[in-house]
């Protein structure tokens, strides 16, 4: 009678251990399609199932081993009249075909309950991000039934083989844990345990080569153990041995292994690993000053390089100042082309980290001044408060407390926002309901829990208000632990509730709120519909607009469909209607979004921008009035107020029509800069043309003309509007720090009216960077001339 391999996975499903593995790994991973993000069979799934199978396959592939070595010894009654396997190779293969048969069917059931339940209950597609599941999952429980095998075959007792088991885990964790720690990256691979892309940040994922060459190896590792235990087996004891290596099989070991040590060797390369020396060598260029290493990319002007470098400088005696202390290490700051230049090398292409026990930071090319070094650089500066072996705030250190890392580093950036200061948009937040509670976020848990410009924002007011009223030091000591009782005497229940009164004191007027809750409207990753979908929806779409406008507009339709509460993708609608010259029917999805919108002032007011665009477009010129003065009536952001008294303007105004209405539709940064230089040799004394040319000046740098042109706009008779002259004036005073003339910043800013807080800080910081050029620096950075 011939063996069937049936019999041997039914024998092993009689096992109660293996039964209850087999049992957890499917239906606990059914079970997983209840909770957000794992109702589809895509990464969140797949990862899930890959450290399930990839920790509790090894104990099968143990038990198959066990079970194979009683057949070859004779002690398994029910097949004692079997032929007993003659070759090691095939009494491995035996075992492992069984393993691997059971550590397989047990990622079905999961799939399938997730498919189900996408195409049954959610408007999600299944298959989104299905490329996920078999990459995550498949390698991890070959891997494990092969490991299992070696060792249930090398040690005899169950409980030992466990745990021989259980160290090539953590083995395997550590190798994991290495390049990260003591590494630039972010990504995570694990052969059991499967890979994490980064923070949970990076919304928009997709399959990469990275993962592809990275199962493979996987592969090629559960190959090398299988081969081993063939190579190792004493089949007449059912134990490992020493090797019999023959030509064959050691030619086949050899290739196996120089296939591993090919992408060992080239994993930088592959995107596998990073480490310092490659990284430096791809960005190219580096930058010392008193306190940091800069790495750039190589081609990164000189100029550019200085005003970083002179930024780092600035930001670290402002942090010096606000923390108390400083570290002493040399801090190395990795700057990048693109997010998808940073994705490529360490990860997190749309998110900035920072490694504080490495003392280094990694963020991507902004504009100056830079917006989130403040704020990275904080968490490295902050190092010296920290615990743990990651020096940030732990619980025992151990555990993160991200309400209390991300807080500190919000509230030393203290950020300006538009027109209102970090207090005033968490006043307005909690005004409109949509802040998280103060007490669980400085917790262990629920930091993540909430969106995170909401958490953000919050806990940087909570934090910045504490350093405000009680001082650096006891902020210092908070930093180490989150003990609220060791650092004020007080609980962070009854901080809170102090924090909380002066929010509510703040004054407020109705278009900030309304702001605020268009700014923090979104909620969490885990409280979006498909937000995975979504997320790469939206970013292909957005990134296709110009070039493929009929794919973002199906793109944007799908986006809507999935999450019909969002604007968002409405708008994008619009704008791709738009620029299909399908404008009549952009105008007509924009009247709906509109009388949806009446009772949000600030979406309204976005809203009514873009029917005014659409009116402007067809020619419609009192259509396109009315909309803009009811832009106005709202009382918008300043962005929306300047922009729609602008294109006012250009309708009362015909000579301006053309040109500024060809100027905000046209995306070519020089032909925009020739139009309005065209318009002005018509109409030299228009103030309006005057600041769209400064302001393009401004952002493109060339800082000394622009202030010729603001200047002429500061002149206007009559005078220009108060939200037009704000920023004027926000201007001149940015563009005459950067053509290096520190007397007119002074003198701009001393003479500055009364624009509020916000505006005053942010004003205010220009000249601090003046005071610091001079007296550490030597003073400002004078731009050179291209003739002198």
């Amino acid at each position: 009678m011939q063996q069937v391999p049936s019999s041997r996975v039914l024998a092993l499903l009689r096992r109660r251990a293996v039964f209850c593995v087999v049992g957890a790994l499917a239906l606990g991973g059914s079970a997983l399609v209840f909770l957000p993000l794992f109702g589809v069979p895509g990464f969140e799934l797949g990862l899930a199932l890959a450290i399930a199978v990839g920790t509790l396959g090894g104990g099968v592939g143990i038990a198959a081993a066990a079970q194979e070595r009683r057949i070859l010894r004779g002690e398994e009654p029910r097949w004692k009249d079997l032929p007993r396997p003659e070759r090691p190779g095939v009494a491995v293969a035996h075992a492992l075909g069984t393993a691997l048969l059971l550590n397989t069917a047990v990622l079905l059931p999961p799939f399938l309950s997730a498919t189900l339940f996408a195409w049954l209950t959610t408007p999600c597609d299944p298959f989104e991000l299905v490329g996920f599941y078999p990459l995550l999952t498949l390698p991890s429980a070959a891997l494990a039934a092969a490991a299992g095998v070696l060792c249930g075959f090398g040690v005899q007792r169950p409980g030992r083989a466990v745990l021989a088991y259980a160290g090539l885990v953590l083995a395997s964790g550590l190798l994991t844990a290495w390049p990260i720690v003591f590494g630039p990256q972010v990504y995570a691979f694990n052969h059991f345990l499967g890979h994490l892309p980064g923070p949970l940040y990076d919304e928009a994922l997709e399959v990469t080569p990275r993962l592809a060459w990275f199962r493979l190896e996987t592969l090629l590792g559960a190959s090398v153990l299988a081969l081993l235990a063939a190579l190792s087996l004493d089949v007449r004891e059912g134990r490992l041995a020493r090797p019999r290596v023959g030509l064959g099989t050691g030619g086949l070991l050899a290739l196996l292994l120089g296939s591993i040590a090919f992408i060992e060797v080239q994993a930088p390369a592959l995107g596998l690993r990073m480490n310092d020396a490659t990284l430096s060598e791809r960005l190219g260029g580096v930058r010392d000053t008193p306190h940091f290493r800069l790495h750039y990319p190589r081609g990164k002007p000189r100029q550019d390089v200085e005003r970083m470098a002179r930024d780092l400088e600035f930001r670290h005696a402002q942090l010096a100042r606000f923390l108390g202390q400083a570290p002493t290490e040399t801090i190395h700051v990795y700057l990048y082309r693109s997010d998808e230049e940073k994705q490529e090398l360490v990860g997190a292409g749309r998110t900035q980290f920072a490694k504080p026990w490495r003392y280094e930071l990694h963020i991507n090319e902004r504009p100056f001044p830079h917006s989130t070094l403040h704020h990275e650089l904080a968490h490295v500066m902050a190092a010296p408060a920290g615990s743990g072996p990651f020096r940030v705030t732990t619980r025992f250190g151990v555990w993160p407390l991200m309400g209390v890392i991300e807080g500190y580093a919000v509230a030393a950036d203290d950020p300006i926002q538009g027109d209102l200061t970090l207090h005033q948009w968490a006043a307005g937040m909690r005004r409109q309901g949509l802040a998280p509670d103060m007490r669980g976020l400085m917790g262990p848990e629920s930091f993540y829990q909430a969106a995170p410009t909401r958490a953000y924002t919050v806990a940087g007011s909570f934090i910045r208000y504490l350093a405000d009223t009680y001082g650096a030091e006891k902020v210092r000591t908070l930093y180490a632990h989150a003990d609220f009782p060791a650092a004020y005497g007080r609980s962070v229940y009854e901080l809170a509730t102090e924090w909380e009164r002066f929010l509510d004191s703040l004054p407020l007027d109705e278009a900030a709120l309304s702001r605020a809750l268009l700014r923090f409207r979104t909620g969490s990753l885990f409280s979006r519909t498909c937000a995975r979908e979504v997320a790469r929806l939206s970013e292909a779409a957005a990134s296709s607009i110009l070039g493929d406008p009929e794919e973002s507009l199906r793109l944007y339709q799908r986006a809507a469909s999935l999450q019909p509460e969002e604007p968002t993708y409405q708008l994008g609608q619009a704008s791709a209607l738009d620029q299909l010259d399908q404008t009549a029917e952009a105008a007509q999805l924009l009247a709906r979004l509109a009388e949806k919108a009446q009772a949000q002032p600030a979406l309204e007011a976005e809203v009514a921008m873009r029917q005014a665009d659409m009116a402007l477009r067809l020619t419609q010129l009192e259509g396109a009035r009315r909309y803009l003065e009811r832009v106005l009536a709202l009382a918008p952001s300043p962005e929306l107020e300047r922009t729609a008294q602008v294109k006012l303007s250009a309708i009362d105004s015909p000579s301006r029509l053309e040109t500024l209405e060809r100027f905000f539709r046209d995306p070519r940064e020089d032909l925009r800069l020739v139009r309005l230089a065209w318009a002005l040799e018509t109409t030299p004394k228009d103030p309006i043309l005057h600041y769209l040319l400064g302001r393009r000046l401004h952002q493109v740098g060339e800082p000394t003309l622009a202030v010729e042109h603001l200047r002429q706009t500061l002149e206007a008779t009559p005078p220009l509007s108060e939200a037009l002259r704000r920023e004027t004036l926000r201007l001149v005073v940015e563009s005459s720090y950067l053509a290096g003339d520190c007397g007119a910043v002074r003198h701009e800013v001393g003479a500055l009216p009364d624009f509020g807080p916000a505006f005053k800080k942010a004003a205010t910081e220009w000249v601090d960077r003046c005071a610091f050029e001079d007296g550490a620096l030597g003073g400002p950075l004078v731009p050179r001339r291209a003739f002198r």
